[in-house]
């Protein structure tokens, strides 16, 4: 008797079992990428395609790992088997953002994965806007408190009355007794406490 059951396989993915790259990874072509020899059986247009990745100055994603020889009803993830992957590459126009009309798939030796962690991917070049105003450093005096812009007058005076007063910014190490009177008329605590707690 066939039990009710449904088959579930489960296969792990990590980065040096998928070719060495994952989805989303940011990458480069190699040195002279247009001379591999795997372009020599290639239509024009796919160079074509990939010179204009390389010229676009734009980061270029992983969109997707192919494997050249896919499992088919084997256990785990049947794209997950193989030497040998393809990756598809889209160029990146905004942070988040993929052209995938200008998806091209290459074998996977002939890019280069780039590792920004923990920090940001470059910004490209053509997304930076010359303003062309040179700024000058100067120290800060720390005690200056003319000078709105100090710490000192950021973090330690309070706007009273239209006026900027040292505010209670320190520890004084000492206690401070706060001025504070019972409840009057109230014999009973829990009775006055009951007057503004929700009733259910």
């Amino acid at each position: 008797m066939e039990k009710k059951f449904t088959k579930l396989y489960e296969a792990a993915i990590s980065r040096y079992t998928r070719g060495g790259f994952l989805t989303s990874d940011r990458v480069k072509f190699v040195n002279s990428v247009l001379k591999n020899d795997y372009f020599k059986d290639q239509p024009e247009s796919i160079k074509n395609a990939v010179k204009d990745l390389i010229d676009s100055g734009l980061n270029l994603r992983v969109k997707n790992v192919k494997s050249f020889a896919p499992a088919v009803m084997g256990a785990g993830n049947p794209d997950n088997f193989g030497y040998g992957f393809t990756i598809e590459v889209v160029p990146e126009t905004a942070p988040g953002r993929f052209d995938y009309n200008k998806a091209v798939t290459v074998p996977a030796n002939l890019l280069v994965h780039q590792n920004d962690y923990p920090n940001l991917p470059p910004v490209p070049d053509q997304f930076k806007y010359d303003n062309k105003v040179q700024i000058d450093p100067k120290e800060v005096n720390l005690q200056d408190t003319g000078n709105y812009l100090t710490p000192q007058k950021q973090t330690r005076f309070s706007d009273v009355g239209g006026k900027m007063q040292p505010g209670d910014r320190e520890l004084l190490d000492k206690n401070v007794k706060i001025p504070a009177v019972p409840a009057e008329g109230q014999k009973d605590p829990a009775a006055y406490t009951a007057m503004y707690l929700p009733k259910n």
